[in-house]
């Protein structure tokens, strides 16, 4: 995997990058992990001689938001010009060989330039389950379903460098929303999919850039959907109407409507789950 980067963007939280670092556990160790240093007070310094892959470490003078981050990453990776890019988050958990399972999706699907996988998300206080993402898994569900919601959870995707050529980086204008915004722009160009096994496991942090900024990533939403109609599309209202009841619905009793929609796993779904390849329907 010697043209694979990993990209993790941190600011001011070098603890739990570290114990990211110590969750990815890999058979072939030839990938580069790029770490972003967003302007934190205490510059991140990691001993690369403690892992078995290469790390490289780069460091803005001044913090510029993630989006910021992330690009400045992207034009590093693609600099380089590694074939492969994985997105991982500081604080969140990788399980054993999620980077190897993904990269050999994509060599065995050379038609499928993104690939992502379902996660677990945990309470950061009580470290128990909260939920388990229920994610569309082939091409053509992906591709249907990102007009309602986003068929991805960001540290879990793995890209090739090349669609981005058509794709886009991250987009500045739509913040809060930069993922949904990117993955969008890739389903639309290209086939990407979902492994349905849970590779990540996700930290749900009372002080994390997604809790913290809800209504600006909703509000950020409707903007992006009323830029980009489809009125003959039922599932582009069907959004509208999603986004601007999350608006008016308290946060605590948001889980409840995700089961309810099937965007998480119930009990009997998750006791089924294997570590699976996501297929194409034959229907």
């Amino acid at each position: 995997m010697k043209d694979l980067a990993v990209l993790i963007p941190s600011y001011n939280d070098t603890p739990s990058l570290l114990k990211t670092l110590e969750s990815i556990v890999e058979d072939d160790n030839a990938f580069t992990v790029v770490i972003v240093d967003d302007g934190s007070k205490e510059p991140v310094q990691i001993d690369s001689s403690d892992y078995p892959f290469s790390i490289h470490v780069i460091t803005q003078p001044e913090n510029g938001g993630i989006v910021k981050a992330l690009n400045t990453g992207l034009s590093y990776i693609r600099s380089l010009d590694f074939n492969y890019v994985a997105r991982l988050d500081a604080a969140d958990l990788q399980r054993p060989q999620r980077l190897g399972i993904q990269y050999q999706y994509l060599l065995e699907n050379p038609s499928v330039s993104m690939v992502g996988s379902n996660a677990v998300f945990l309470d950061e206080d009580t470290n128990e389950e909260v939920f388990t993402t229920n994610l569309p898994l082939t091409p053509s569900e992906t591709r249907r379903w990102m007009v309602f919601r986003n068929c991805f959870i960001h540290p879990t995707v793995m890209l090739r460098t090349g669609v981005l050529d058509k794709a886009g980086v991250y987009d500045p204008h739509y913040r809060h929303i930069e993922d949904y915004v990117l993955f969008t722009r890739i389903v639309e160009n290209s086939d990407a999919a979902n492994i349905d096994t849970p590779l990540v496991d996700c930290y749900i942090r009372q002080g994390g850039i997604s809790l913290k900024n809800q209504r600006s990533q909703l509000i950020a939403g409707l903007k992006f959907k009323v830029a980009h109609p489809k009125p003959l599309d039922p599932l582009w209202y069907a959004f509208l109407l999603k986004r601007t009841s999350y608006l008016i619905i308290p946060p605590r009793m948001r889980n409840p409507l995700k089961r309810w929609f099937g965007f998480v796993k119930s009990d009997e779904e998750k006791s089924q789950t294997v570590r699976s390849r996501p297929r194409e329907s034959q229907s």
